[in-house]
């Protein structure tokens, strides 16, 4: 992309923490934020049986990004289970998250700044390949590390601490007078689900007018289907997407 450019992006805060921190220090490239994602505390009542069930046998808790581990720590709390939760290793990919879980006394472990989740499973398989991990998850179940783990044939258990909640009418017209009256050149698709999304949301929306920027190839093709063609393809992370935003 070039200098001085804005661009419209729709993921939640909390699972672009460290995407968001890095672009708000660029000279050249602003985000007009307008998060459709919407996310509201719930728990599926038969995981929480297993997951009590269970508690002595995980050896890790994986948290994908800080959305997960807000809604996690607010099932510790209801099921008042903190202290036994602050014995397992616990490992994140950003250092907002290494910060909310200090609050409640739980050391965390990010193998790397911005990590990737091949590099927090690496990491975690260097500590022991004994155990089951403990994956905090949405509704959607559509994040990579589980099936990365299941390929590996580590066990691993989803557990289910928040859903995905329609945006509120006031909110979404709001979002769409905004963008109506803003002028902005790119729009930055992070995921497979925000294709439809941003679609939906913005139906007056040109985007052959527009860069099309694609957070990696499952998304490419999803924009393609859709009769988008992406003007930039990242490669699948936050950290290729920040890099593609700012070359």
């Amino acid at each position: 992309m070039g200098k001085d450019k804005t661009a419209l992006f729709t993921a939640n805060e909390d699972i672009a923490t460290s995407f968001l921190s890095e672009i708000n220090q660029s000279v050249f490239l602003q985000l007009m934020h307008l998060p459709l994602e919407n996310y509201s505390y719930f728990v599926n009542l038969e995981e929480v049986e297993l997951v009590e069930r269970k508690m002595d046998t995980f050896s890790f808790i994986i948290h994908g990004n800080l959305r997960n581990a807000r809604f996690f720590i607010q099932w510790v709390k209801e099921a008042e289970i903190l202290d036994q939760v602050k014995e397992i290793v616990h490992l994140v990919p950003n250092q907002a998250t290494v910060d909310f879980l200090a609050d409640y006394e739980i050391p965390a472990i990010m193998p790397r700044k911005k990590a990737r989740p091949i590099d927090i499973i690496e990491f975690m398989l260097r500590i022991s390949r004994d155990g089951t991990v403990l994956y905090p998850t949405t509704d959607q179940r559509d994040e990579e590390v589980p099936g990365l783990l299941q390929e590996l044939e580590m066990p691993v258990i989803e557990f289910q601490v928040c859903r995905q909640e329609v945006l509120p009418s006031e909110t979404l017209e709001q979002y769409r007078d905004k963008a109506a009256n803003s002028d902005f050149d790119s729009v930055i698709f992070h995921s497979r689900s925000s294709v439809n999304r941003i679609q939906i949301a913005f139906p007056d929306l040109d985007f052959s007018k527009l860069e099309c920027i694609s957070s990696g190839q499952a998304v490419t093709q999803k924009l393609q289907e859709a009769g988008i063609e992406p003007t930039v393809e990242a490669r699948g992370s936050w950290r290729s997407l920040l890099a593609a935003l700012t070359e």
